[in-house]
């Protein structure tokens, strides 16, 4: 059997990471984000001189996934998935785009979250084709755009699959796992409630109806509401659901009683939930609180944001193979579930398995000093190989 940690360069991954880091993809949706046309780039380019073919799938203007195929020797493809945008860099306190490298660490926005997934995937699929390796399934490498916001990318891709444009036996997505493989994670609905008031003088507050007391009795409703049904709603792997109210926005004046108040909630589905079923559940029960009588009056928005939640079953061949690979590079690696949300929702609705697997602590993501440990990097490299090398879906 192969060694593929003896294949996996650590200074050429090294090399490839900082050139990511070096070009900004701040997401669109944040203050002063170019979007990730400069990554796509770089991607396109590293992928065709290895002698790839690569197939761009548009977006949206000045956006665009990027795939590029590394033939094998059967029919069948497995995915190799990961976004190239950030979030923005404000408040850093490492240059977010130099990609320094100290003690074994790589820095700069999107080290961690997720160029270094990226560049593992880019190295691995480098180093099966200038080794000669064959793999058993064809794998397509997929550079994304938009994961930190809406998920435009990995929709278009999602579509492209359910119209049987692409096949893909499963899916790794990368992400910061520590190396880890997370086979259930959450998914999430956020919507907007309006609590109404009537607005008077605030020297004379029984004039009026006060909007933000009202929205408290709300948010007590709901703390309750959690207590007493979301336990019951435990997944063995991804635990119980959780809401959050993550904004509370109402008055105009110190002097005067408010009339609205706006409280958005962000719920977290567990798999076995949909989210929009949740939603329309949650806005039952509120709608329910109110008294034609009584103060309290209230609006239940549509969603603005659903994204749904996966697993995988554990006996598949994809946890199976994914299992042996870890278990032979990294043997903390643990099978589990997480309480984010990723890219491998939409591909598991396609009817992908999908994985979500990479280098990386959750915890710098995001950060003002987000960096990856360049070891580990390498290290997720070798089991994306021993993963692509050994994976054959069940009954082939």
């Amino acid at each position: 059997m192969n060694d593929y940690l003896a294949l996996v360069s650590k200074q050429r991954l090294a090399d490839v990471l900082r050139e990511l880091v070096r070009i900004p993809s701040v997401n669109p949706a944040f203050s002063g984000g170019q979007g990730e046309a400069g990554v796509a780039d770089y991607v396109k380019r590293h992928l065709r001189a290895l002698g790839l073919d690569v197939i761009v799938l548009p977006v949206e203007p000045g956006r665009e996934n990027v795939i590029g195929v590394l033939p094998g020797a059967g029919n069948g493809n497995l995915l190799l998935e990961a976004h190239m945008d950030t979030v923005q860099t404000d408040g850093m306190t490492v240059p977010p785009f130099a990609g320094e490298v100290r003690n074994g660490r790589l820095y700069g926005r999107g080290a961690c979250d997720t160029k270094a997934s990226l560049a593992a995937m880019l190295i691995a699929v480098e180093a099966m084709k200038t080794n000669g390796l064959v793999p058993p399934l064809g794998i397509h490498l997929a550079a994304v755009v938009d994961e930190e916001a809406t998920y435009k990318g990995v929709t278009v891709l999602a579509d492209a699959v359910a119209k049987g444009r692409f096949v893909y036996e499963g899916a790794i997505v990368g992400e910061p796992t520590q190396l880890h493989v997370i086979m259930a994670h959450k998914g999430c609905v956020r919507f907007h409630i309006d609590v109404f008031g009537v607005a008077c003088h605030s020297s004379h507050p029984s004039g009026g109806i006060n909007a933000i007391e009202q929205a408290c009795e709300v948010v007590a409703f709901l703390q309750r509401h959690a207590a007493d049904v979301y336990p019951r709603l435990a997944h063995p792997i991804v635990g119980s659901p959780t809401h959050s109210v993550t904004m509370i926005e109402g008055g105009v004046a110190p002097n005067t009683v408010p009339d609205l108040c706006r409280i958005t909630i962000d719920r977290r589905t567990v798999p076995g939930e949909e989210a929009i079923a949740v939603w329309q559940s949650m806005k039952r029960l509120l709608e329910g609180l109110q008294d034609a009588d009584g103060p309290l009056k209230l609006a239940v928005h549509e969603p603005f944001l659903i994204d749904h939640s996966m697993e995988v079953q554990p006996e598949s061949a994809l946890v199976r193979h994914m299992r042996s690979a870890v278990g032979r590079y990294a043997p903390h690696g643990r099978i589990m579930g997480a309480p984010y949300g990723s890219d491998a929702s939409k591909l598991v609705r396609a009817g992908v398995p999908s994985l979500v697997f990479g280098p990386g602590n959750l915890a710098q993501a995001h950060t003002r000093d987000e960096w990856v440990d360049l070891d580990e990097a390498t290290t997720a490299a070798a089991i994306i190989m021993e993963l692509a090398m050994q994976f054959r879906p069940s009954g082939s």
